[in-house]
């Protein structure tokens, strides 16, 4: 029935129109196969993949080209190839059969239940897949009777889960079966270490029943045994989603290590390692990330949020670069936040040098409802957060003052795990009335503003120290951009009364404001 199947889907592979834009190669190989001419089509297929055609059809008709003249082993990874690229539906069911059944034939039971288990996912059913089941397992354990019993009970309990599912059973009952699914297959791997592979149904029952602790810490062994690149990839996704972008981006750059076949694959993995980067203010590597991601895109059939999701982020990575792309950057507001408009004009007009225009699209970015009840208190996407900093900065060096305390005031905890702009971590300590961390924070400032060197001295004024106040006071006051505000504060503010009732205050101003400056 299986074979029955494929003919019937195979004859109407070439009569169908293609769903995606097929090259000139492509195009001439299709007539040449349908015309018999095998040795022509082939070379036409061959010649589109050196052309850098990335669609899995030019593959699957070289399969089974070679397929047709007995030469099954060379058909295979072509077959694969096909699979794990672009392609129309039906055809992908033509690729995952062809796999099937050749590594069946072959004795390679494991890749022969890979594409098993896509054909169920994309809905086939065949009686050829329970015995392909039963036959691998029969001879990947072999003798030991006890391992070969567990597997026998957790496909039969997975088929009720199928079944269930279908019927539309509560979750508690189908978490219930995948946990005796997940024992079964637990107890076989003790038995007889050889079935660790089942490990991966195992992590995908935990993932259904959304035990995501669980199911990474499966995905975990098997990326400590295996260096599985859908392990790395799985882990780093998890780890992304808590937040955790350090670890994230180590199993993402795991993953890379030897890229996956799997197209649509590489392109999440590119594309949360851009993300993860961007979160922890990493522009350049998001942006090498995100490039890739775009290109793959334009090979897979994505969802239309994942598409946008990704141009926000290509674009303002590459705008972070001071680079503007004209065409594919444009954005509208029916179809884009105020927020998110907004940080990109910020981020546009300061590739162009126009701080003013950016400070004023700064203080629209985080102006809405931001506060949430989750446990960070804040709901934003993970870009606005990480450019927080940026308005920050922007916002202080055109002394938007209130809107800086603002800022800080709301997204303290926030603030204190992203990078150093501008010197804005000193000003948040500050503005929040940390003074002795101001304090820190102001002295690692190598070229402080006139504002910043102002709020320095008042943070040692804040904490009483005189003496601070009169040695930092005499270098600041060598600037000229703050010589005249410095003095005027401390013969006139209040917070100086002290410093003012010392015997030499006006000696050591006279004397400090005179000096002149070194640079």
């Amino acid at each position: 029935m299986a074979r029955i199947a494929v003919i019937v889907m195979l004859l109407g592979l070439v009569a169908s129109g293609a769903a995606l834009a097929k090259s000139k190669e492509v195009v001439l190989g299709e007539k040449a196969y349908s015309r018999g001419s095998y040795d022509a089509a082939k070379q036409h297929f061959e010649q589109a993949i050196d052309n850098g055609d990335e669609t899995g059809d030019p593959r699957l008709y070289i399969g089974l080209i070679l397929e047709a003249r007995r030469q099954y082993a060379e058909s295979i990874p072509y077959f694969r190839a096909a699979a794990e690229r672009p392609m129309q539906k039906k055809f992908k069911k033509v690729a995952y059969w062809k796999l099937a059944i050749l590594y069946r034939q072959a004795k390679l039971y494991p890749e022969s239940l890979r594409y098993v288990e896509r054909l169920e996912e994309i809905g086939e059913k065949s009686e050829l897949f329970e015995k392909i089941r039963m036959e691998a397992e029969g001879h990947h354990v072999g003798g030991n009777t006890k391992g070969y019993a567990e597997v026998r009970k957790a496909i039969a309990l997975e088929k009720q889960y199928r079944e269930k599912s279908a019927e539309g059973a509560e979750s508690q009952d189908l978490c219930e079966l995948a946990d005796t699914i997940i024992s079964a297959y637990n107890a076989a791997i003790s038995a007889d270490a050889r079935l660790k592979e089942y490990r991966w149904k195992m992590a995908l029952y935990h993932e259904k029943c959304k035990r995501m602790a669980e199911a990474e810490r499966v995905y975990a062994q098997i990326w400590d045994d295996s260096r599985d690149a859908a392990a790395a990839y799985k882990l780093g996704l998890f780890a992304r989603k808590r937040k955790d972008y350090k670890t994230a981006l180590k199993y993402f750059g795991g993953a890379l290590e030897n890229p996956p076949e799997d197209l649509q694959m590489r392109f999440y993995i590119h594309y949360n390692a851009a993300q993860a980067h961007y979160a922890l203010g990493n522009l350049a590597e998001a942006y090498a990330h995100s490039k890739p991601a775009r290109r793959l895109a334009g090979e897979l059939e994505l969802k239309k949020k994942t598409l946008q999701a990704l141009r926000r982020l290509y674009c303002l990575a590459k705008i972070s670069k001071g680079i503007h792309d004209e065409e594919y950057c444009r954005f509208s507001t029916r179809t884009e936040s105020k927020m998110f408009i907004s940080l990109y004009a910020m981020k546009r007009a300061l590739a162009e040098n126009k701080s003013g225009e950016a400070a004023q699209h700064a203080m629209q970015i985080y102006s809405g409802e931001t506060l949430d009840d989750d446990e960070s208190g804040v709901s934003l996407p993970a870009y606005a957060l990480s450019d927080l900093p940026v308005a920050v900065g922007v916002l202080f060096k055109e002394e938007k003052y209130r809107a800086v305390l603002d800022l800080t005031s709301k997204f303290k905890t926030q603030l204190q795990d992203l990078k150093d702009t501008n010197g804005w971590r000193a000003v948040s300590h500050f503005a929040l009335k940390e003074y002795g961390s101001a304090l820190v924070e102001f002295d690692k400032i190598k070229k402080p503003t006139p504002s910043q060197m102002n709020l320095h001295l008042m943070s040692m004024a804040h904490l009483g120290d005189i003496a601070g106040i009169k040695a930092k006071g005499r270098i600041y006051l060598r600037d000229t951009r703050a010589r005249k505000k410095l003095t005027e504060n401390f013969r006139k503010m209040k917070l100086y009364e002290p410093l003012r009732r010392e015997a030499d205050f006006d000696a050591w101003l006279n004397e400090s404001a005179n000096l002149v400056n070194p640079e």
